[in-house]
C-alpha cells in the first residue's frame, strides 16, 4: 500500500585547463562538444596547436571534485573526494539546511472544531531562506497544530503556516529566526538514474534528527499516487522523513521525499517530489501566495494500458464537461479524445497535470482532439 512518509572566498578562480592531443583537426575552427560522463560541458572548448583546452574546474566538478586556488602560493588544489570521505562532508554540509517540524495533530471528529489533540506527530522540512523559510510536504503540516521547528542547533522556534498546496503535496512554513542556511538546489538535469542520493529527516522518533540513508535514483517520471511526476529511490525513508531533502553528491537538494510503497515483502520504494516540480510551486507561492492552476472543467478517462503502467498512445477520453466551464465554451464535447495539449502528447492524468503546469487562468492554448475518428485543434481560454 502507499503510505506518506510523514509519522514523517572560494576566490575567483583563474582559467586552468586540461589538453588532449588530436591529430589532423581540420576543422578546429567549428563548435566542440566536450562529454564527461555523458553530461555536456557548457564551457568552450578551443584547439589550439592540436590540442583541445577545456577549463579544468568546469570537468573536476562535474567530476565530484572541488578545485580551489591559492593566489598567493600561485597553486591551484583539485580535491578528488569520493566514497566514505565524500559522504560525510555532503551530510555535513546539508544538515544546517535540514529542520525538524513537531505540534500536535487535529482531533479526528465528525464535527472538529479545530482543537487540537495531544497526539503528537513530526515532520522534516528544509530551509529556503535565510530569513526563517522552510519548505515541507503538505500532509505534514496540514493537520499540525502548535507547530515548532528544532534547527540543526537543537533551538526550537513557533511557525506559523504561510502558504500550502495540496496537489504537489507542498507547504512553506516560517519561523522568526534570521540567518538561516538555505539548501542549495540543483536542476532538474540532475535527476539520472543510477546517481547516489541521500535522505536526511526525522524517521520515526524526533530524536532521531538529521538521520541519513543512502540510495541511488532507481528511476525518474513515475506515475503513482499522486499528482505529479515523482522520483523513486532506494534511499530509506521512514515515517518522519516526509518534507526532507533528498540530495545529490554535491549536497544539493534535487527532491523532497513524500511517500513509499511498505507492506510485506516491498523494500526500497520511496518517492520524492523533483526540483521541477519543487520550482513551479514556490514560484506560485512567491507570486501568488499559493498555486494558481488554470481549469478547464472537464474530467478524463486514461486508456486500460495507461491505468496499469503500460505504455500509451490512446490520449484521454472526455467522460464529463462542466457547464460554462472554458471546456464547454471551446466546444469539447463528451467523448473526444484529447491527444495533446500545446503540442505535447497526453495519455496520463499526470501527462496532462505536468503540460499544465506551464500555464496560469486566462491563459490560451489549444487541444488537438479526436471526434468520431477525425481530428481537430480546439482552442481554449483556461479559467480558474
Amino acid at each position: 500500500m502507499m503510505r506518506k512518509a510523514r509519522l514523517v572566498f572560494i576566490p575567483a578562480l583563474v582559467i586552468i585547463a586540461v589538453c588532449f592531443s588530436i591529430a589532423g583537426s581540420g576543422s578546429a575552427s567549428s563548435a566542440i562538444k566536450v562529454l564527461v560522463n555523458g553530461k555536456e560541458l557548457s564551457s568552450e572548448a578551443k584547439v589550439i596547436d592540436d590540442r583541445v583546452y577545456i577549463q579544468a574546474r568546469e570537468v573536476t566538478e562535474t567530476l565530484g571534485a572541488e578545485v580551489s586556488w591559492d593566489n598567493a602560493q600561485r597553486v591551484v588544489n583539485i580535491t578528488m573526494s569520493g566514497g566514505d570521505n565524500l559522504l560525510p562532508e555532503v551530510i555535513k554540509s546539508v544538515s544546517p539546511s535540514v529542520v525538524g517540524i513537531i505540534g500536535n495533530l487535529k482531533e479526528e471528529s465528525e464535527f472538529s472544531t479545530g482543537k487540537y489533540s495531544d497526539q503528537i506527530v513530526h515532520g522534516t522540512g528544509v530551509v529556503i531562506k535565510a530569513t526563517g523559510e522552510i519548505l515541507t510536504n503538505a500532509h505534514v503540516v496540514k493537520e499540525m497544530g502548535n507547530i515548532v521547528v528544532v534547527i540543526s542547533d537543537g533551538s526550537g522556534y513557533e511557525a506559523k503556516l504561510k502558504s500550502i498546496d495540496e496537489e504537489s503535496d507542498l507547504a512553506v512554513i516560517k519561523i522568526n529566526k534570521p540567518g538561516l542556511v538555505p539548501a542549495k538546489f540543483a536542476t532538474q538535469e540532475e535527476i539520472v538514474i543510477g546517481r547516489t542520493v541521500i535522505a536526511i529527516g526525522t524517521p520515526v522518533s524526533f530524536s532521531l534528527r538529521n538521520s541519513a540513508s543512502i540510495g541511488i535514483i532507481g528511476g525518474i517520471n513515475r506515475s503513482i499516487d499522486s499528482y505529479y511526476r515523482l522520483i523513486q529511490t532506494d534511499a530509506a525513508i521512514n515515517p518522519g522523513n516526509s518534507g526532507g531533502p533528498l540530495v545529490n553528491l554535491k549536497g544539493e537538494v534535487i527532491g523532497i521525499n513524500s511517500t513509499k510503497f511498505a507492506g510485506s515483502g516491498i523494500e526500497g520504494l520511496g518517492f520524492s517530489i523533483p526540483i521541477g516540480t519543487i520550482e513551479y510551486v514556490l514560484s506560485h507561492f512567491e507570486k501568488y501566495g499559493k498555486v494558481k492552476r488554470p481549469k478547464l472543467g472537464a474530467d478524463f478517462e486514461e486508456d486500460w494500458a495507461a491505468k496499469v503502467g503500460l505504455p500509451s498512445n490512446s490520449g484521454l477520453k472526455v467522460t464529463n464537461v462542466k457547464d460554462r466551464s472554458a471546456a464547454s465554451k471551446s466546444g469539447l464535447l463528451v467523448d473526444d479524445v484529447i491527444l495533446s495539449v500545446n503540442g505535447n502528447n497526453v495519455n496520463t492524468l499526470i501527462d496532462y497535470n505536468e503540460v499544465m503546469k506551464k500555464f496560469i487562468p486566462g491563459d490560451k492554448t489549444y487541444f488537438k482532439v479526436r471526434r468520431d475518428g477525425v481530428i481537430t485543434n480546439i482552442n481554449v481560454v483556461l479559467e480558474e
